[in-house]
């Protein structure tokens, strides 16, 4: 099993959740988390307004599979919106 932390800008939210819900099921999200990456920074101030949401979600192989490619397919028709995503081993959910 492994953790995906998927981490995109918040114009993207409802297809985003779309995605992992189909997939996955659950997920905890946060909301309004500031960052900076190869784009423009997203820290919530005036001056760089923008805000990103990240979805925590355990899935098994096949799901992380399918939820990547949706992904990739996502990344496209949002071109210039940063959408990324970490995966790490999960040793224990209880």
């Amino acid at each position: 099993m492994n953790l995906m932390f998927i981490v995109y800008s918040n114009a993207a939210d409802d297809e985003m959740v779309e995605i992992v819900h189909r997939w996955a099921g659950g997920y905890t999200k946060f909301v309004g988390v500031h960052g900076e990456g190869e784009g423009e920074p997203h820290l919530g101030t005036h001056i760089w307004p923008g805000v990103n949401n990240c979805l925590m979600v355990a899935v098994e192989k096949k799901q992380e599979e399918e939820i990547t490619r949706e992904v990739k397919d996502l990344r496209e028709k949002f071109t210039g919106v940063a959408i990324r995503i970490f995966t790490m081993g999960l040793k224990q959910m209880i």
